[in-house]
Parts: C-alpha cells; structure tokens; sequence
C-alpha cells in the first residue's frame, strides 16, 4: 500500500507550483495559480496512509506514478 510523508507531499506540490498560503494547527493550505486547492497535514514525520493519500494525490491531480518519480 502507498503512503508517504507531509514533507514528500510539500516536495511535490512546489514542484507542481503550489504555494503554501496558510496553516491552522498541523493542516497546510496549499493553493496552485489555476485555482486547485489541497490541505496537507504535518504530523511530525508520520506517513500519510492510503485513504488520505490517495486523496491529497487527487486534489495535487497527479497519477500515483507521477508522484512516485517526483518525490
């Protein structure tokens, strides 16, 4: 099953142009210019499992192969 950490996932989403606008508590708002959103948790250093994973993937619109070479 894949899964991945907060950093790997902020890694990519710079990569893709997001930028970070803002942070309540341990949940980043990431926004990309053409208006797609997506909320990345950071809690320290775990991975990120399957379901949310899947997920946050969906929202950055990118296959899991993609990522998989980015990251």
């Amino acid at each position: 099953m894949p899964s991945a950490t907060a950093r790997e996932f902020q890694k990519v989403a710079a990569q893709l142009g997001f930028a970070k606008t803002r942070q309540t508590g341990s949940h980043e708002r990431w926004i990309h210019p053409d208006g797609r959103a997506v909320t990345i948790p950071m809690h320290s250093g775990r991975e990120i499992g399957p379901p949310l994973f899947f997920k946050i993937l969906r929202h950055l619109g990118i296959p899991l192969e993609d990522f998989q070479k980015m990251r």
